[in-house]
């Protein structure tokens, strides 16, 4: 997709609207799956030693993509922000 069909026409910021929604959207949605995971995990107990080690590998896995996927949400800004400062500059 171009940024001109994302942005749209000069003066028109319903492309911003929308980028800005969506981030905020993707931040509430990696919110409320990492406290949703983590309360159902609480009630898991494994029936052997095996289900136990990889019940705690799941969850090691789990913190540790939970800790990076707000890295996602500032991709997507700093994207954004190029973007404009490219539009400013006349580049596309």
């Amino acid at each position: 997709m171009k940024l001109r069909k994302l942005f749209g026409k000069a003066g028109n910021r319903d492309g911003y609207t929308k980028m800005i929604g969506s981030v905020i959207a993707l931040l509430v949605v990696i919110g409320v799956g990492a406290l949703v995971y983590w309360e159902i995990t609480d009630n898991f107990e494994g029936s052997s030693d095996a289900a136990n080690d990889s019940l705690n590998d799941t969850n090691n896995m789990a913190s540790t993509v939970f800790g990076l996927l707000p890295i996602v949400a500032l991709v997507i800004v700093a994207a954004v922000i190029i973007g404009v400062v490219v539009r400013m500059g006349g580049g596309f």
